[in-house]
């Protein structure tokens, strides 16, 4: 396999990685490539903002959650019918949650793919500095570093004197660099994220802006030369027979709901899920279903707004052993009550807890938990590797049965994750989640179907 790839990295986090990875994305796009994206890490911001530049679903890739086999087989699949693929990395090219360790970085990835590297350089206050950041990075593991974009620059004449010091001192080619404008900035709103849902226009129109800039200030063919000298790689894909379970999910999905993993989605529908999309804000939860999927978002922005026909209908769905499970935002929707700023507002009462936010207490990492107790996703034994962000904790209070016991992470109460109530589970933890474990998730909303 030879497709034509870049990693887009950069020296560290808010150097304008994915205002140019979008921004290249659909100026090549708008050349008539069909370009893939892809996000390293565990993140479901960025790849909303890639999907909409591209055009096409953009997918995570995560060293710290991946076998490199998984890694490969799902960079090949979703290049199925792309002219190339761009890789937007996260923070630094180095940077992973341990300081003296690759796995889980930028560079983890772009070994792993054989595919060259796009450092972003902020040159905010640097000229000679702008090299010695290059050489540093391009020196340290002999990263494979082809190309600099120099970002934030004051004027023409900084960018003379950065885009000198770093080809003579270095070697490396500049292939273009960005005026600091605040127009070109993403917006940061709860959480310091935004979401793509509710603001398409608004994003759609930032994206073109980003293209814009990218046709008047870097050098694309030099990109795509570097892109089309990326070695061959190994064919991993999977020949398998696929089972078909033929149920039907309901998924929550709106400006509250909609962090989920392209993989999981795939998976699941590869395997015979049917998807039935509803809102908790607005539409009736559909009756039908075999089995139930909340993804994380942010419910204690639009607590006011659930609808309360829609909660009752949910909770006599689960009362009634309907397989679910539920991550993250989708916990504290589940739990008794939210409190948001001190005010208590209804869940849909499944949970035995109290889902407090509170911006003070903020739980961000890898998660590592042991399968403690059989659920409807895994059963006693099994290790499942994810990563948790919240800024909320669980009032408990009462008798809880686990799931998990953590490993690594903090979870419900730094030892536990994964709360178990009739067929359903609900935890803070994000997880890819393995085939065997799809699987198992959808025999049994099938025998829920049949019974």
């Amino acid at each position: 396999m030879r497709i034509p790839r870049v990693v887009i990295s950069a020296s560290n986090s808010g150097s304008g990685k994915t205002m140019l990875t979008c921004g290249i994305a659909r100026a090549l796009r708008k050349r008539g490539y069909e370009v893939q994206t892809f996000k390293v890490g565990p993140d479901f911001i960025d790849p909303k903002y890639l999907t909409i530049a591209s055009g096409r679903k953009a997918v995570n890739l995560d060293s710290c959650l991946m076998s490199e086999e998984e890694i490969l087989r799902d960079f090949e699949n979703y290049c199925e019918g792309a002219d190339l693929a761009i890789v937007e990395g996260v923070r630094s090219l180095y940077d992973s949650s341990d300081p003296l360790s690759l796995k889980g970085s930028t560079f983890s990835v772009a070994r792993i793919i054989k595919a060259p590297i796009l450092l972003v350089v902020d040159i905010r206050g640097l000229n000679m500095g702008s090299a010695a950041i290059v050489k540093g990075f391009a020196e340290l593991f002999n990263a494979d570093i082809r190309g600099v974009i120099l970002n934030s620059s004051r004027g023409e004449r900084h960018e003379l004197k950065a885009r000198r010091a770093v080809e003579e001192l270095t070697g490396i080619r500049v292939l273009g660099t960005i005026p600091r404008k605040k127009e070109l900035e993403i917006s940061m709103r709860h959480l310091g994220l935004i979401t793509v849902e509710g603001i398409e226009k608004e994003v759609e129109e930032k994206v073109e802006r980003w293209a814009e800039i990218v046709e008047e200030r870097l050098d694309l063919e030099g990109l795509l030369r570097i892109a089309q000298q990326a070695e061959e790689m190994p064919r991993i894909r999977e020949e398998t027979k696929r089972k078909n379970f033929d149920v039907k999910v309901a998924v929550a999905l709106d400006k509250a709901f909609n962090f989920y993993y392209t993989q999981n989605f795939d998976r699941l529908k590869a395997l015979g899920a049917n998807f039935v999309f509803f809102s908790p804000l607005e539409s009736v939860f559909p009756e039908e279903a075999d089995g139930i999927l909340i993804g994380g978002g942010y419910p204690e922005i639009f607590v006011r707004e659930f609808d309360k026909d829609s909660m009752n209908s949910l909770r006599k769905k689960i009362e009634d052993d309907c397989p679910a499970y539920a991550e993250c935002g989708g916990l504290m929707f589940l739990c008794e009550k939210l409190v948001v700023r001190g005010e208590k507002f209804d869940g849909v009462g499944i949970i035995p807890a109290d889902a407090i936010f509170d911006l003070s207490r903020r739980f961000l990492g890898y998660t590592r938990a042991r399968v403690i107790e059989d659920n409807v996703l895994s059963v006693k034994g099994e290790i499942h590797l994810g990563h948790e962000f919240h800024y909320s904790y669980l009032d408990t209070g009462r008798d809880i049965k686990y799931a998990y016991e953590l490993e690594r992470g903090y979870g419900i109460d730094g030892f536990h994750d994964g709360i178990l109530s009739h067929d359903c589970l609900a935890s803070y933890m994000h997880m890819l989640i393995p085939e065997r474990n799809s699987v198992r998730f959808l025999e049994k909303c099938k025998k829920y179907g049949k019974s």
